[in-house]
């Protein structure tokens, strides 16, 4: 009954130093937790295997109540600990490689990239895959008013935020097909995060696919190059910037913008899923935001820029990166979504961009 006491007593006070130092290096993330803790665990029992650690702890006890008592090396609890840490390692490296996607779910009948068809096609394990979702598809209409409008940015806002958080650490992704000026302004709450995975949908073949990092050799990419007009209003304090990528965005859509000076910035070809690289993302991306920021310079006056685009998503939320990043070097930006059906093509937009944060996210009519 005494040796009993014994080893109990000795449990109790191995066990409370256990969580003592797990509760000090333990992060809040309980999948993290679970492999921590095997780590720990199997560490202690085999420093615990060996006298002078466990049985010092015993030995106090056993001093107590006048035990003599006889130690050796425990080799099973040894075995155990390197079996504890063996599936610590192996569990933790498993979460780690784990990819955290963001979708944002503009339509009704987009699917979700953790779907198992999906899935097969990129060639992801399924249970590596961790999926968040914004899905604005119930909120948005083509009659956008300020009330459904506030209700998608406030979901973007946190969502945004709380996918940064969650996926700090680990590799993450994102896809969607939602308007292009909330996906612009996704990004631009997803600066600080590592999102450098892409996953477009390709409509020819009904399949995602994922952005490869470079073009190759064999497949160099479209060009992209900038035409300002012929004859520059310098005195402009609006002007419009039309993107195109995906399509070509055509002069007679534009005729809501006719007062205000057109700068185009097109790729040399335009086309569904043209962007196949991280390399020609980058550097569509950053050439749009470098000339942004030139057209500031251009037109000294300068307070709105206009933006109508036909681009992927991939290079939407780029872009709202690139904003986040150098929005006090940039113009106030208006992102317009396009509706082929309209009598205005582009009937409603939102800032993207404002160097005084105050507006960004406002509806703006036209």
């Amino acid at each position: 009954m005494n040796i009993t006491v014994i080893y109990i007593g000795a449990a109790l006070v191995i066990g409370a130093l256990v969580a003592f130092f797990i509760s000090k290096v333990v992060r809040k993330d309980s999948e993290t937790k679970i492999s921590t803790y095997m780590i720990t665990s199997g560490i202690m029992l085999i420093a615990g295997a060996f006298p002078g650690t466990k049985e010092i702890i015993i030995g106090m006890f056993a001093e107590l109540l006048k035990i003599d008592m006889k130690t050796e090396t425990d080799y099973v609890m040894i075995a155990c600990g390197f079996v504890l840490i063996g599936f610590g390692y192996y569990y933790e490296r498993n979460i780690r490689d784990r990819i955290h996607i963001l979708n944002m779910l503009g339509i009704p009948v987009q699917k979700e990239i953790s779907d198992e068809n999906n899935i097969k096609d990129l060639k992801l394990d399924d249970y590596k895959v961790k999926e968040f979702i914004i899905d604005i598809s119930g909120i948005y209409d083509n009659n956008m008013d300020c009330k459904r409008n506030d209700i998608i940015v406030e979901k973007i806002n946190k969502s945004a935020t709380a996918f940064l958080n969650r996926s700090r650490g680990f590799k993450s992704g994102f896809t969607g097909m939602a308007p292009i000026p909330y996906t612009i302004y996704a990004g631009s709450y997803l600066a600080g995060g590592e999102i450098r995975r892409y996953f477009e949908y390709s409509r020819q073949n009904s399949k995602y696919y994922e952005l490869k990092e470079k073009a190759g050799k064999r497949t160099p990419f479209p060009d992209i190059d900038i035409t300002m007009p012929r004859h520059l209003n310098i005195n402009a304090t609006d002007v419009v910037v039309a993107l195109s990528v995906t399509m070509k965005v055509r002069d007679t859509d534009l005729a809501q913008f006719s007062s205000m000076d057109i700068i185009r910035i097109d790729t040399d070809e335009t086309k569904d899923n043209l962007i196949i690289s991280l390399e020609q993302l980058d550097k569509y991306a950053g050439y749009v935001n470098n000339k942004l920021e030139e057209i500031k310079g251009t037109y000294p006056n300068l307070i709105k820029v206009h933006l109508v685009a036909a681009i992927p998503s991939c290079l939407s939320l780029e872009l709202g990166k690139l904003f986040a990043l150098n929005v006090h070097r940039l113009p106030q930006i208006v992102a317009y979504h396009y509706i082929s059906s309209s009598q205005k093509k582009y009937p409603f937009g939102i800032v993207v961009a404002d160097g005084q944060g105050k507006n960004r996210g406002k509806l703006v009519k036209r």
